[in-house]
Order: structure tokens, then C-alpha cells, then sequence
């Protein structure tokens, strides 16, 4: 880490976690690190909606299993200093983890938490918001505890902190 205007920036972030692998009922050990964007190939881009090159001016997150380059979710994220939040511009599971049938289970959450950790690094309190799609509010409250403020989702403070330990802390 290196302290810049009184900011903790994360150097060559990543964090360990476990996604849950649906069918077999096991965990497995994931990561989440920077995106670099030469590991936007067309493979990539067919599984995920968005588009993620326009992403490309602010910090990007990948989830990957442990020993396998297969990116499982994005997240960018825009620290928004001036108001001590985090801001989740874009939020996505690959199309094999999204659903009844989805192939691993708890990619959001991994990144949803470690925006939380970013965001009480930097010092803001878990203070964490997002501009939500309107069918997925409903979603966002009820699994992650996001609660309304203006047009945004946010959490902070002991939510934040319990999505923490939920989803980065390991057994």
C-alpha cells in the first residue's frame, strides 16, 4: 500500500476468497486482481453483456479460480474521494454464473466485498454505492443489504464489514 493525499492506494491488489462451484456443492479458491486490458479477448466478450473496453479509463476487477485464467466476473469501480465512497460503475457475472443454472455461485458478492475493503482502506467507513438497473433493486437489498440514497444503492459501516467477512474471510 502507499499513502497518496492522505488516501491508501492499493498496490498490485488482489484477495483470496471461495466461490461455490453449484453442482458439486464444493468451494473453490478464487482471486480478484486488476483487469489488464489485453485480457479482453473475443472469448471474454462473448461471455459478459456489457462492454467492458469502455471500462477501460477506471480501475477494473476480474474474479478468477485459483490456477485457471477463466474470468468468472468483472467490477469497475471509481474512487469518489471528495465524498469518502467507493462507486461500483459496473457489476457483472460471466453468463455460465448468472441464474437457476448458474455454474459458480458468489462472484457478485466477492466483488461487491472486496469494494467494501477498497472503500475501508481509503479510509470511507465501507461507504460503497451503485446505480442499479431497475429490475436488479430489488436483488441488491435484499441479498447485499444496499439501501436507498438518491438515485444510488449504498452500504457502509457494519454491513460493509459483514459482506467482508462473508465473502473474503476464509474458514
Amino acid at each position: 500500500m502507499k499513502l497518496v493525499n492522505n488516501l491508501i492506494v492499493l498496490i498490485n491488489f488482489h484477495n483470496f476468497m471461495r466461490v461455490l462451484h453449484v453442482a458439486s456443492g464444493k468451494y473453490s479458491e478464487a482471486l480478484v486482481s486488476l483487469l489488464h486490458r489485453e485480457e479482453l479477448t473475443e472469448e471474454v466478450k462473448t461471455r459478459f453483456n456489457f462492454d467492458w473496453e469502455r471500462e477501460a479509463a477506471y480501475r477494473t476487477y476480474k474474479i478468477t479460480i485459483v490456477n485457471d485464467d477463466c474470468i468468472m466476473g468483472l467490477m469497475s469501480t471509481l474512487i469518489i474521494a471528495k465524498e469518502y465512497r467507493v462507486e461500483i460503475r459496473l457489476l457483472e457475472s460471466a453468463q455460465e454464473n448468472v441464474g437457476r443454472n448458474k455454474i459458480y455461485d458468489r462472484v457478485a458478492g466477492c466483488l461487491i466485498a472486496t469494494a467494501c475493503q477498497l472503500s475501508f482502506e481509503n479510509r470511507y467507513d465501507g461507504f460503497v454505492s451503485l446505480v442499479p438497473k431497475t429490475e436488479l433493486i430489488s436483488h441488491y437489498t435484499e441479498k447485499y443489504h444496499f439501501y436507498r440514497m438518491g438515485g444510488h444503492l449504498v452500504i457502509e459501516g457494519a454491513v460493509a464489514r459483514n459482506l467482508i467477512i462473508e465473502y473474503l474471510e476464509n474458514d
